[in-house]
């Protein structure tokens, strides 16, 4: 008749077990396919949206230097995008000299 094993032995094959998944997932190769980009910073403000009453939210991302503005809309009870700007490029079209 075969031993029962104990039930130390069971933890240490559990552990086997687990350390080869870990093994497994921590060497396996990057997806490349993912694009890698870095942690972006975000700041937000709202304000009022010139000429009504209706308020939007504008929220820049610092690392790419691009600006939402966005709305919520009550009835579908979602964020609606009012329009983007990218400021790299607002930036450099103002700083770029004018013919008379």
């Amino acid at each position: 008749m075969p031993k029962k094993p104990t039930a130390t032995q069971i933890l240490i094959a559990a552990n086997i077990v687990a350390l080869g998944a870990l093994a497994v997932v921590k060497l396996s190769p990057y997806a490349s396919a993912q694009g890698f980009r870095l942690r972006s910073t975000y700041s937000a403000a709202s304000g009022r949206i010139p000429g009504t009453e209706t308020h939007a939210v504008y929220v820049v991302d610092e690392s790419t230097q691009e600006l939402l503005s966005l709305q919520w809309d009550p009835r579908s009870k979602q964020l609606q995008m009012l329009g983007y700007r990218n400021l790299t490029g607002d930036a450099v079209e103002a700083l770029r000299p004018r013919g008379n």
